[in-house]
């Protein structure tokens, strides 16, 4: 009789394990047995030669954990197993990479290639979506007999929360079936540790710690509650909370008897960010946003066009003056005039002092919920650089995809008041202004 070297326990690891949604998440308290079930979800298909699989996390350290774990096991199931950097490869020609998202270039790394199975490890910690959906792109198969699918794991407590319970948790109830407009299908499976006997037998003081823990730590690594928690490190997290309990955050109209201005983020090899304001009275709304990657600027004077506002002002940071060899030793702000976009530069401030300064003028911010819903998301993670080897907070924020939305934010933030006076017109200056722009396309 052959040995039994793991069995899935009733209850959530006997559900997940036999799901056949392309994506499955089994996600909740802390010490529910995620992890064990993942590393026998793999398992499943090794005696595919052809099989290829990917597992993912968040930084190296958790990662190595993670393969230690897997040595444990995984020589047990096949004696040929062998783990030679950064891969591991079955005897029975089944290959599997290990990969950690150390910077944004990580996402793109995996494009072009095929993993009939993806696993991602603690999936709260991708901050985005799009940043998720990057990666499992590559998520397919050509081959016979193995489907794609998607296997994670999480605590409800990491920067990307918001999207994953989005995703997972609000589309349907626990361990029902959803399926998307396109066919796609996934499922949330909830666990807690009393799902786990063999931890609650053999270290009972693990619940007692958990039962010890304060407020909103216990009802998520606890309880497995998906109640949004503060994401470490933010600088705005709070301040979006408040927003929304103040109902700031909300349905935000064009009110066609102001000027729309716009503040960007010109990237560089980064997204290009443009956050559309209307200044009404002493409130400053976000009624719009726009982000994209690797387009020149004739097509965001294009999108300008395309929104139909009455515009005022333009600014962009200190750095659309410099000039570019590709331009004829013109700068960007030079070019932008030739397409009829005509910028002002803000103030070039410390990025301290301006994001002390949008934290002073959040309390002034309506902001639409629906086309802002990306740069409420970013603002709600942009947080500081943490050091894992010194396990400490940077003084420096993190570069990552909120960085271009935060800093557009910032350079509102920074651009002096007064600059910014006579947005209301007149129901005359209205009429003149639209008699001479009869297309109402653009201002500038």
């Amino acid at each position: 009789m052959a040995e039994v070297l793991w069995r899935p326990h009733p209850g959530p690891q006997t559900s997940a394990l036999s799901r056949p949604e392309g994506e499955v998440l089994m996600g909740g308290g802390r010490g529910s047995g995620k992890t064990s079930c993942a590393l026998a979800w793999i398992l499943r298909w090794v005696n595919n030669p052809r099989l290829r699989f990917l597992v993912i996390r968040r930084n190296s350290r958790d990662l190595d954990d993670w393969v230690d774990r897997a040595k444990q096991l995984w020589p047990k199931v096949d004696p040929r197993v062998e783990f030679v950097q950064g891969e591991v490869r079955f005897g029975t020609g089944a290959i599997g990479r290990f990969g950690h998202l150390h910077d944004e270039d990580a996402y793109e790394k995996y494009q072009g290639h095929e993993y009939q199975k993806m696993l991602f490890e603690e999936l709260t910690h991708i901050p985005s979506e799009e940043l998720y959906l990057k990666i499992k792109g590559s998520c397919r198969s050509t081959v016979e007999g193995l489907r794609p699918q998607v296997f994670a794991t999480t605590n409800p407590d990491g920067p990307g929360t918001r999207w994953v319970k989005k995703r997972f948790v609000d589309v349907a109830k626990h361990g029902e079936r959803y399926t998307d407009q396109y066919g796609n299908t996934r499922v949330y499976i909830h666990a807690i540790v009393e799902d786990n006997p063999t931890l609650v037998e053999n270290d009972p003081g693990y619940i007692q710690y958990l039962d010890s823990l304060p407020g909103d730590l216990k009802k998520a690594w606890r309880e497995g509650s998906w109640d949004l928690l503060e994401v470490k490190g933010s600088y705005y997290a709070n301040y979006i909370k408040e927003l929304r309990e103040k109902k700031q955050i909300t349905k935000v109209p064009y009110d066609r008897s102001a000027l729309v201005h716009t503040w960007w983020d010109i990237g560089i090899g980064d997204s290009t960010v443009i956050i559309f304001f209307q200044q009404i009275g002493r409130e400053w709304h976000i009624i719009d946003c726009h982000d994209a990657s690797g387009e020149g600027l004739q097509y965001y004077v294009g999108i300008i066009k395309s929104k139909g506002y009455l515009y005022g002002n333009h600014y962009a940071p200190h750095d659309i003056e410099n000039r570019e060899l590709s331009a004829g030793a013109m700068s960007r702000k030079q070019v932008a005039a030739q397409l009829g976009l005509y910028f002002q530069t803000v103030p070039r401030l410390s990025i301290d002092d301006g994001i002390q300064a949008v934290r002073t003028r959040f309390n002034i911010l309506w902001i639409d919920e629906e086309k802002c819903e990306k740069l409420i998301e970013a603002l709600y993670n942009y947080r500081k650089e943490f050091d894992e080897t010194r396990q400490v907070w940077k003084s420096k924020p993190l570069h990552d995809w909120t960085s271009d939305f935060a800093d557009a934010l910032r350079y509102w933030a920074v651009t002096d008041f007064k600059e910014r006076t006579g947005t209301s017109l007149s129901s005359k200056r209205l009429q003149e202004k639209i008699r001479n722009n009869p297309h109402s396309a653009v201002i500038v």
